[in-house]
């Protein structure tokens, strides 16, 4: 975990500013109990400036090129693996006819939009802290872009990405913010997050419940999954909707 925050350091000092933090690391951060490690750094770049961020970390001394869109990074405390997640604009300004394309772009632009700072710390075995301020995506966008990856993630990885929609949806530091967050983000949006809640947590229950527990959920029943269920659907749910 140390070489994931000092990842966040090296990063701002290539690219110029605090990169916006997304991912199992955002999740670790919002939770007030955190349920799992990360090893990884995950970054969202709307592309705004005047290089992708990409090409200016792949450009960095000692980092490695890592496919398809990632660089191992070097810092005193261990190479961390970067993934960049890209936005272009013109996937926001025409979206695509798949549910799950549209919610990939529209979940990590707003999540990178609404990210407010956080303070990240981690202790080090040999007692040294390590510290970083960034950008850390909010719980709604969390959740929507956690149900979007499931999709393409190899079946270790969909168990975290369901087991974490679970605990950011009843958290107490988490439950209220993400819920509100869905309930007021534009229609749009919403109506794509329902869709996938309805594919993983209602239509696939059994089958998000086997990789839950493979990934460590062990705590976890058809129950919870069924109340994760509902409580997205009514946030994400638009009255004047057709």
């Amino acid at each position: 975990m140390a070489a994931v925050v000092q990842g966040i350091i090296e990063v701002q000092t290539l690219i110029g500013q605090p990169p916006v933090v997304v991912g199992g690391l955002a999740v670790l951060a919002r939770l007030s109990r955190p349920h799992r490690a990360t090893v990884d750094l995950d970054v969202v770049d709307r592309l705004r400036g005047a290089l992708p961020q990409l090409d200016v970390l792949r450009a960095a001394d000692g980092a490695q090129v890592v496919e398809p869109a990632a660089v191992l990074l070097p810092t005193r405390h261990g190479a961390v693996k970067v993934d960049v997640l890209e936005v272009r604009q013109v996937e926001l300004d025409r979206p695509s006819d798949d549910p799950g394309d549209r919610l990939h772009a529209s979940a990590h632009a707003w999540a990178h939009d609404s990210a407010t700072d956080l303070v990240i710390e981690v202790i080090t075995r040999a007692g040294e802290r390590v510290e970083a301020t960034a950008p850390v995506a909010e719980p709604g966008p969390l959740i929507a872009m956690k149900l979007q990856a499931i999709m393409n993630r190899a079946a270790g990885k969909q168990g975290t990405d369901l087991l974490d929609i679970v605990r950011l949806s009843f958290d107490v530091e988490t439950r209220t913010a993400a819920l509100a967050q869905i309930a007021t983000v534009d229609p749009g949006v919403a109506h794509d997050i329902d869709t996938h809640v309805d594919l993983w947590l209602v239509r696939e229950r059994q089958r998000s419940l086997q990789w839950i527990r493979a990934a460590g959920g062990a705590d976890i029943t058809l129950d919870d999954i069924d109340l994760a269920a509902e409580l997205l659907h009514d946030a994400a749910a638009r009255p004047n909707a057709d």
